[in-house]
């Protein structure tokens, strides 16, 4: 019997699609997923206004080497976790906040520029209730969060839907500088990532050829990427774990390929400056199952020694989006986007 706390199979098959082409319009993907456009956008609104699914913007490989983001791990005081991220969750600078098992009780990924070391020392480090915290700068992202689905669609609709997304250069080049209006258009997407280019017009005073075009433009340059994130519970992954460790350099190059397809659990892998290279995200149908992931993912990087293990309690925070207690979006903080 199907949990009814579990997506139904045209919702999974609309947040796959919107996975592989996160802007595509209704009337291209009622074709490939056999259902009418009316339908569709019904079902993603129903899915948006419940808060279980939206389009999210990330930074990508472009924008990491650029500037410092970061994962950090609180230890707080006893009684202090709930002020804490209440605190952080109104930042900016903060992406996302996890409750975490371990040595410390929050993770969080943070984005502050040249400005990291002010900001660990003077607005971290005073923080009532924090005891102590670790930092781990992010210097590359081999596989990418955009790049993890769920396969609700077969090979063919796969293919169909990757076709309809904006095509991704290296991220090494850009032509022209971010401008101020680029960086409000992202602004506008982190509340709505499916926002027509009409409306991304209306709201920033320019045609909206020309936000298609500056948005595609950063697309392709990997300044930034967009995704379908859901609520972990009802795509029935409710386990999520943090494995840190080392990988050869070579190895990572793996990860470039086609590991997600091996590894479906897969869904993220940083490289990480320290001692601890790396760090890799699973989602999990069951913590119980993370034994077997760890096996497969050694079969597929030898070199993987695992130095660490750090369960998700709960997603506070996800890429600005803040999350009730089911992981539902409550409300958005757009993230800042000054550093693009």
């Amino acid at each position: 019997m199907q949990d009814s706390n579990v997506l139904d199979e045209l919702d999974l098959e609309i947040v796959n699609a919107l996975q592989l082409a996160p802007r595509a319009r209704w009337a291209d993907l009622a074709p490939i997923l056999g259902a009418d456009p009316t339908t569709l956008a019904r079902r993603w609104q129903r899915l948006t206004d419940d808060g279980i699914a939206r389009i999210t913007v990330v930074p990508r490989r472009g924008t990491v080497s650029q500037q410092s983001v970061a994962y950090v791990e609180l230890r707080c005081a006893n009684g202090a976790i709930p002020k804490v991220t209440a605190r952080l969750a109104a930042d900016p600078d903060v992406l996302t906040i996890h409750h975490t098992a371990g040595f410390a009780q929050l993770m969080i990924v943070l984005t502050a520029g040249p400005r990291l070391p002010d900001y660990l020392l003077n607005r971290i480090g005073p923080i009532s209730g924090v005891l102590d915290y670790a930092v781990h700068i992010i210097t590359d992202l081999p596989f990418e969060t955009d790049r993890w689905h769920i396969r609700a669609l077969t090979a063919d609709q796969h293919n169909r839907l990757r076709a309809l997304g904006v095509g991704a250069g290296d991220g090494r080049s850009l032509e022209g500088r971010v401008t101020d209006l680029d960086r409000e258009l992202v602004t506008r997407l982190c509340v709505d990532g499916r926002a027509s280019y009409q409306e991304l017009a209306d709201q920033t005073g320019v045609s909206a050829p020309a936000v298609a075009r500056r948005l595609n433009r950063l697309l392709r340059a990997r300044v930034i990427g967009l995704r379908c994130d859901v609520s972990r519970r009802r795509l029935g992954l409710p386990g999520a774990v943090f494995l840190r460790g080392t990988l050869d350099r070579a190895e990572f190059r793996t990860a470039m390929g086609e590991l997600g397809a091996r590894i479906p659990e897969l869904r993220l892998i940083t490289a990480v400056a320290g001692a601890s290279n790396s760090q890799l995200s699973v989602w999990l149908r069951s913590i119980a199952d993370l034994f077997q992931v760890e096996e497969r993912l050694a079969r597929e990087l030898p070199s993987l020694r695992v130095t660490d293990r750090i369960v998700v309690l709960r997603t506070i925070k996800l890429m600005g989006h803040i999350l009730d207690d089911s992981e539902r979006r409550i409300r958005t903080v757009p993230i800042n986007v000054d550093y693009l």
